[in-house]
């Protein structure tokens, strides 16, 4: 494929829905509630089946109340948990979502209201009880031990033992740690000590734990913030497989576009009440950012073009002895420079050496001319630099100190007084950095420890704003915010950056990464591979270079797509009684790939097969993938690889093909008029995934005596197209 294929995300425009529940609805009116019970409504699918949202829950969380020293945690909050269902939990930074798993975790009481398991009232006391109820749980911060190996941690007080004695079955433990492990894909040897490994792989480690555990009820509380695409990936299938296997999940993330991927019923907090619980095929991500945040945040990405054409930081040949080899790049004044790859690739070991804390083997680093070699990171603070570091909790924050203290700390001659710290304007700077990230008022007085993990992580992005550092390094800098936080992070990115300040940026999130970056290098193996303009790069492109993975495998899996793609398909498929298509690109082999095929009545056989391919050139659906594809590379791999003649409907001249594939573009839809099967006819049109690529494409096939004269003009194209968007909208699209 060749590079640079692939589109750039959309802008989100916001709008308000309010909440409606099939058993309960929730109105809030000048601070009141009415809480009206309705009749469960019987709904079940095309068998006759009930759905999810009607089988009877597994828990149920009813009129909860949980209040700190201050802070009214959760007001009043119900919720029903299901077999079969991922059910995902939105909200702003201290809007109760930890709490609330927390009460199901019995790592908190209730200060009023019941929980209860098959119907029937449980008081959960302690962790142990909810384990021993069947309640696994994955938090935010890590709850392992760094001195015990992986296989130590995930058995932890529950090791395997010998039949008839009490000794510890170290083998059968390290085969069932393998085992676990496999489940996720992941390659991590049980016996090394879990503190020498990466947060990523620690994450990773915190996941197989919680799954070993074979709950019925699995809460999980941002478990990919410290994943990269393809374990994020890797993750969300395992989960749709335990939810398959009918477990009930409970999943927490900020990443809306998870969220819209893998779950089937989201509820939203905010300030502690509950906003809303809905299917997410009701929703949009708009739907869900504005009833999360309250207002319109009408460009997700504020990205400002700041970069002047001077370099800040030259890096020739850098070598580290961690793995880091030979790699080169040079970040402008006012730059945002991407590093994007995959857990383990190297990203944060290049942080590390350029802020001091690991000592490079070879090569030169130049700070605005100046050669410059740091053998500590005070070194590398006094020249300038500073870390946002990848672990807030372990390696960014003095716990113990409150929120002034720990974002003044970074640079402490800016409170002197002559030889004496003076304290009042160290809570003057507090306070205005608190206000500038919108932190919690709370922090001015109380010690970080306190604090929710979004606000804890933007303490530490305050502190180096404070150090009035010419290079920043954002590692991982919106890991754990909420959509609103991140919103005023890239904010002070860009108002940094007008200030001529650098920024090297690593993100996880590719979406973030691509769209705040102005370019972007990709690592792996410590080597960087590529460099190109951000607007050049997909998340695939990015994906698959940092991967070095076989990208028509990745399009295959990528997206639970055909999940959220059937019940439609399904049902256009009813109301014409034609067959439709669902299909993405195979960018290896340049080739259309079928994910699915539903028979028509009123069909006939056709080449066409679940799992088939079949050429991009002469089908609708090929036609409709590739006319989103740079127009430039589209007609680069047209010149080079010509068009083949299938009929005498085929379009063969090149120019003609180009000028089709415009059309295309400008209509939102596509045609075969048997260009491929002689007597077959179709309509195909794009899907969208939540950033606005081109990610797949449907089609209506038929014998051309059954199909419409006028197809472009014909109801039947407003059906496929208006199907493409409810899919579309179904993975988060929202244009």
């Amino acid at each position: 494929m060749p590079a640079g294929f692939g589109n750039p995300a959309g802008a989100i425009n916001l709008y308000h829905r309010i909440f409606f529940r099939s058993a309960w609805i929730t109105i809030h009116a000048r601070g009141r509630r009415t809480v009206v019970r309705l009749e469960r409504l019987n709904l079940s699918d095309e068998n006759g089946e009930i759905m999810n949202e009607q089988r009877p829950p597994l828990w149920e969380v009813r009129d909860i109340y949980k209040a700190f020293p201050g802070v009214q945690a959760l007001d009043d909050v119900s919720l029903n948990l299901v077999p079969n269902e991922v059910h995902a939990l939105v909200g702003e930074n201290g809007s109760g979502k930890t709490t609330l798993a927390k009460c199901l975790a019995g790592a908190h009481q209730p200060d009023t209201g019941q929980m209860l398991l098959n119907g029937r009232p449980v008081t959960l006391n302690h962790p142990i009880e909810a384990r021993a109820h069947g309640v696994a749980t994955i938090y935010q911060e890590f709850s392992l031990v760094p001195t015990l190996t992986v296989a130590e941690n995930i058995f932890l007080g529950r090791p395997p033992r010998k039949p008839g004695v009490r000794i510890i079955d170290w083998d059968t433990m390290q085969r069932q740690t393998v085992e676990t492990l496999e489940q996720l894909d992941i390659y991590i040897d049980p016996g090394v000590v879990v503190r020498n490994l990466s947060v990523a792989e620690q994450q990773l480690v915190e996941i197989a734990k919680a799954i070993s555990l074979e709950s019925s009820l699995l809460i999980m509380d941002e478990p990919t913030a410290a994943l990269g695409l393809a374990e994020t990936q890797r993750l969300l299938e395992l989960i749709r497989r335990l939810a398959a296997q009918g477990k009930a999940i409970l999943y927490i993330s900020h990443r809306l576009d998870e969220v819209f991927r893998v779950a089937d019923v989201v509820t939203v907090l905010k300030d502690g009440l509950l906003v809303a619980t809905r299917p997410v095929s009701e929703l949009n991500m708009n739907d869900v950012v504005r009833m999360m945040v309250g207002v319109d945040i009408e460009q997700h990405y504020p990205k400002a073009p700041n970069t002047q054409p001077v370099p800040c930081l030259e890096v020739e040949n850098l070598a580290t002895e961690n793995g880091i080899n030979s790699i080169s790049f040079t970040i402008n004044v006012g730059e945002v420079f991407g590093l994007g790859g995959m857990v383990g690739s190297g990203r944060t070991d290049i942080a590390r050496a350029l802020f001091g804390l690991d000592q490079r083997t070879s090569g030169t680093v130049r700070l605005y001319g100046r050669p410059v070699n740091f053998s500590s990171p005070v070194e590398a603070i006094a020249a300038g630099v500073g870390l946002v570091p990848e672990n807030r909790k372990a390696d960014g924050l003095f716990f113990n100190f409150q929120g002034p203290q720990n974002i003044t700390i970074s640079r402490l001659v800016a409170l002197l007084t002559g030889l004496f710290l003076n304290l009042g304007r160290e809570q003057r700077y507090g306070r205005e950095y608190v206000e500038k990230l919108n932190i919690t008022p709370t922090a001015l007085e109380r010690s970080v420890q306190f604090l929710s993990g979004g606000n804890q992580q933007k303490v530490v992005v305050a502190r180096w704003l404070f150090s009035q550092a010419r290079l920043l390094i954002l590692d991982e800098p919106t890991q754990g915010l909420d959509i609103g936080a991140k919103f005023e992070v890239y904010k002070v990115i860009n108002e940094l950056t007008a200030q001529g300040i650098s920024i090297l940026l690593i993100s996880s999130d590719y979406p973030e990464l691509l769209a705040m970056s102005d370019r972007v290098a990709v690592v792996r193996d410590g080597r960087i591979l590529h460099i190109a303009e951000a607007h050049r790069l997909s998340e695939y492109q990015l994906m698959v270079i940092a991967s070095g993975a076989d990208p028509g495998d990745l399009a295959r899996k990528s997206l639970d797509l055909r999940r959220r793609a059937l019940p439609h398909l399904r049902a256009l498929r009813d109301r014409l009684k034609l067959t439709t298509h669902l299909a993405v690109l195979d960018e290896q082999e340049m080739q259309v790939f079928y994910l699915d095929k539903l028979e028509g009545e009123q069909t006939v056989e056709m080449l066409s097969r679940t799992g088939a391919t079949a050429p991009l050139t002469c089908t609708g659906l090929g036609k409709a993938l590739l006319a989103f594809e740079p127009p430039e590379q589209v007609e680069a791999w047209v010149k080079e690889h010509g068009l083949s003649y299938y009929t005498d409907t085929t379009i063969t001249d090149p120019d003609a093909f180009i000028a089709e594939l415009a059309s295309i573009r400008q209509l939102g839809f596509s045609l075969d008029r048997e260009e491929h099967e002689k007597g077959i006819r179709c309509i195909a049109a794009p899907i969208y995934d939540a950033s606005g690529n081109v990610i797949a494409a449907i089609s209506v096939s038929g014998p051309s005596d059954r199909m419409p004269a006028d197809l472009a003009q014909s109801p039947m194209r407003k059906e496929v197209v208006d199907t493409a968007i409810a899919i579309s909208q179904a993975l988060g699209y929202s244009k």
